[in-house]
């Protein structure tokens, strides 16, 4: 490392202060890394010099948590000291990449008390104890560093440094004790009030001397330590262990004769708090005595408990004389003990065998399928309407980014619980029945101008009554309404707590960096803007594509992005949104770029651009990167049903609500067997679902499609007119004009077919539906023209439907090779579909090809196609044919050909 210090060779450099640069280095004769730290600036002869000074202080500590040096170079313009070299991050650091339990901020807070009792009992001062002089590993471990302004505390030394002492105001004024603020001269107790300022920021996450957006400046803060006193802890953790709110608060007393307590009574204070939640933990779990519990489903250890009269050797003091063992000198085994050993051992190896078997059931973690409701304000909440959407919206995204980001838990879309929540505002028991979710999150926020109280509660199914829900868990806190990046993890944090069963909420996938307060807050109001008003927007994506820009961790941002992006290309068909969906992925950083995420939102990228073969790439990459097997199976049958494969969709939805039964599964399964033909199937999927939500829309309106396929008219038109007096859907017109044409009104036909196609003037339903009553009604030009655009639109399209309208309008243009290669291919894609069927009947009926088109009559009646489609005028010239009359009079319609 120069020439200075030839037995180490610089690496990098680790970081840079007023003080010094730090360096990461080989130590080239031990063969290790070490820290060397370099004054920059060498003091005139009279002033402290702080390297040498903080080399000294070290020398005299000599423990675990606290950074250790090993020696010290002085050149006389140069001074480095070689200390140990700490794999670590700060713990502002370590905080924010990573997620902390209570538990766990207390075994950190109980090392730091540990290091600093020690620098305690060495009458060291630390003098500037805050989070970035605290370093910390991935595993957790914590050692205190940079000594460079300590003091020396015992008598013999403190007269050389009593000037230095007195009037001193290194360090940082956000964690000074009043007395070092107020230049006092300083002992132990000021690093007291200053760990009490770490450990309070820690633990109820936020400064307690702060206040406002950024709490003010450094030196209102100090005004405030030295003047004010701060809101107890208790206030703000409100299931806190009051033992442990107290002690925050013992170590912020101000007047320094009343502050009297050690680092060593705090480590030994805090190591009983800790004990005791874990114990608290434990015993919230169900108990039953241990006579009653199968040996395999204990715990390990008290599985040794158990066993251990069992398999310990006995004791000759315990046991009777005349029922002692006496030993044995090399006997040989009988031949019959041979065999009971070896029974003995299969014995003991099956039951162990058994037992494993057991323990792992007993360690199985049970698949959550979650909702989360949006939050709700109370009626005293006083904070202002704007405020209270960022709010709720800041918890709302914090806890489905938690579901999202724990193995073993599923998140039901908001489309989902929307869609049941409008038909059913206030019946949460009917939501869990119609989501099959086996956890309901609620959140109620009762707020003032500066803070909200918020309270989470998670509910599930009753066990002794399935009409009722059950509070399972139930978290309480509060939450400053002006730092929306504290809502968030505290939220992720609360959320946790809701979930002791599972020892990894929010810690399966991303590991979440520091983001800009700024930052978040933008992101928050676009959040709100598109998923809590629906209002995407060009001008929202440019917001979030600069936000991603600026802020490339913020991981959330992608998938409201995505969503963004796609909604707008649905819109608009605008292939640019794609595009800058591909690049803004492109440019993720590596730890998103290789999740399961990424591969998600490139799933719906290829799949909007219609490129099934790089969907079934990305799924494959998505299993690999450990999505659930819901969000590959929705994957799988949403490729099935694109491409016709119908069977295979069907099959996909089922297996899916095997793992969760949704009314929205049963619906996609119905519509699946619907587009296969498969009319029994789709009714009986959509019997169960309209068990469960009566009132669903889209169970209605395929039940009324069922039955207008069936040829039940009454039924059809009647549940058409009411779903177009509430939602005048095109489909719907389109579907009740069908209804009418088939009962022969062909005038009310002709008016919902041209109100169809008013809402939606480019679908070829519409197209088709209109072109058939204008040639009915011998408009032939009109209808023509209607056909020709229905051509247009569909002549490229593989999938079954687009394929069976196509040929229709190919057989009406009488181009009759075109007509019969689009049928051919709906035939290889659906064979058994009855709607195929008919229109191969339809198609030879026009093409006067009577023997072909009899054939699919029959195979269309067969598969439930109804009677009454064959009253429509393309199928009179069959009724020269006696076997189409008798075909007419077996299914009841004898009158069909009856002038």
């Amino acid at each position: 490392m120069d020439n200075k210090l030839p037995h180490y060779s610089r690496e990098r450099l680790l970081g840079e202060g007023g003080m010094g640069k730090v360096y990461l280095a080989q130590d080239n004769q031990l063969q290790r890394q070490v820290a060397i730290k370099e004054l920059t600036y060498q003091p005139k002869d009279g002033e402290v010099n702080h390297a040498l000074q903080e080399a000294r202080l070290l020398a005299r500590v000599n423990h675990a948590n606290i950074i250790q040096i090993y020696n010290v170079h002085d050149e006389g313009d140069h001074i480095s000291l070689v200390m140990e070299y700490f794999n670590s991050k700060t713990l502002t650091q370590f905080l924010l990449e990573s997620y902390c339990t209570l538990v766990k901020k207390l075994d950190l807070l109980q090392q730091l008390s540990a290091g600093l009792a020690a620098a305690h009992k060495s009458d060291v001062i630390h003098c500037d104890l805050k989070p970035n002089n605290i370093l910390v590993n991935a595993q957790g471990l914590l050692k205190i560093t940079d000594f460079g302004i300590a003091l020396i505390a015992s008598n013999e030394i403190n007269n050389e440094q009593a000037d230095s002492a007195e009037g001193m105001q290194y360090g940082s004024l956000l964690y000074m004790s009043p007395e070092q603020i107020q230049k006092k001269p300083l002992d132990y107790r000021s690093d007291i009030f200053s760990f009490g300022i770490v450990a309070y920021q820690l633990v109820v996450g936020s400064h307690p001397f702060s206040l406002g957006n950024n709490g003010g400046s450094a030196t209102d803060i100090a005004q405030r330590i030295c003047q004010k006193t701060p809101e107890h802890a208790k206030n703000l953790m409100l299931n806190a262990p009051s033992a442990l709110t107290d002690l925050l608060m013992e170590m912020l007393i101000q007047p320094l004769e009343h502050r009297t307590l050690t680092a060593s009574a705090i480590e030994n204070r805090l190591k009983h708090i800790r004990t005791a939640l874990i114990q608290a933990e434990i015993s919230e779990q169900a108990t039953i005595p241990l006579s009653e519990v199968p040996l395999g489903e204990l715990p390990l250890s008290a599985q040794l408990t158990a066993n251990e009269y069992a398999t310990q050797p006995i004791q000759q003091g315990f046991v009777p004389q005349s029922t002692q063992i006496q030993p044995t000198e090399n006997l040989p085994i009988p031949w019959f003990r041979q065999s009971n050993i070896a029974i003995t051992s299969m014995t003991i190896l099956c039951i162990m065998l058994i037992l494993l078997y057991w323990f792992d059931k007993a360690n199985e973690v049970e698949s959550k399928q979650v909702v989360i409701l949006k939050p709700t304000l109370s009626d005293s909440s006083i904070m202002a309407p704007m405020q209270q959407d960022l709010v709720t919206s800041a918890v709302e995204d914090a806890l489905r980014q938690a579901v999202i980001n724990t193995k073993d838990m599923y998140l039901i879309s908001q489309r989902e619980v929307n869609a049941i929540t409008k038909a059913y505002p206030d019946d949460l028991n009917k939501l869990r029945q119609a989501t099959g979710a086996s956890d309901i999150i609620s959140t109620e926020l009762e707020c003032d101008n500066s803070r909200c109280k918020v309270s989470f509660s998670r509910l599930v199914a009753n066990e002794n009554n399935d009409d009722r829900l059950a509070v399972k868990s139930e978290k309480n806190w509060l939450a400053p309404i002006d730092k929306f990046n504290a809502i968030f993890s505290t939220s992720q944090m609360q959320f946790a707590s809701l979930f002791p069963e599972h020892s990894e909420v929010n810690q399966s996938a991303l590991v979440h960096r520091p983001i800009n307060e700024d930052d978040y807050r933008d992101y928050i109001e676009l959040y709100s803007q598109i998923k809590g008003h629906g209002n995407y927007s060009a001008d929202s994506l440019d917001q979030l594509e600069a936000l991603l820009t600026r802020s490339p961790y913020l991981y959330a941002a992608y998938g409201l992005f995505r969503e963004t992006a796609s909604n707008l290309y649905i819109d608009t068909r605008d292939k640019s949104y794609l595009k800058r969906l591909e690049l803004v992925l492109q440019k993720s950083p590596p730890e998103y770029r290789y999740s399961v995420y990424h591969a998600i939102d490139s799933f719906w990228l290829a799949s909007n651009r219609e490129n099934m073969a790089d969907a079934r790439l990305q799924v494959s990459e998505a299993k690999r990167r450990g999505a659930d097997e819901l969000t590959i199976l929705g994957f799988d049958a949403f490729m099935f049903f694109s491409s016709g494969k119908y069977q295979q969709a069907a099959d996909a939805y089922t297996n899916a609500f095997k793992l969760r039964p949704s009314s929205n599964l049963l619906y996609n399964t119905a519509f699946s067997y619907w587009r296969l033909g498969d009319l029994v199937k789709a009714e009986t999927s959509l019997n169960i679902m309209l068990k469960i939500i009566p009132n669903n829309y889209n169970a209605i309106s395929l039940q009324a499609n069922i039955w207008l396929l069936q040829g039940k008219l009454e039924l059809a038109i009647s549940a058409f007119e009411k779903i177009v007096v509430s939602l005048n859907k095109g489909t719907d017109l389109t579907n009740l004009s069908m209804a009418y044409a088939l009962n022969k009104q062909y005038i009310k036909s002709l008016e919902f077919a041209q109100k169809a196609l008013k809402l939606s003037p480019k679908h070829p339903v519409n197209l088709l539906n209109l072109a058939d009553i204008e040639m009915i009604l011998g408009n032939e030009s009109e209808a023509i023209s209607l056909y020709q655009k229905v051509v247009i639109i569909l002549a490229e399209k593989d999938e079954v439907k687009s394929l069976t309208y196509l040929a229709q309008a190919y057989s009406q243009l009488n181009q009759a090779s075109l007509a019969i290669a689009a049928l051919n291919k709906a035939q290889t894609l659906a064979p058994e579909s009855g709607e195929v069927a008919y229109t191969s009947a339809i198609v030879y009926s026009l093409l006067k090809e009577n023997a072909s088109a009899l054939h699919h009559v029959k195979a269309a009646l067969q598969d439930n196609i109804g009677v009454v489609w064959f009253n429509l005028p393309w199928f009179d010239g069959l009724c020269a044919a006696d076997e189409f009359q008798q075909l007419m009079q077996k299914y009841d319609n004898a009158e069909r050909c009856i002038n």
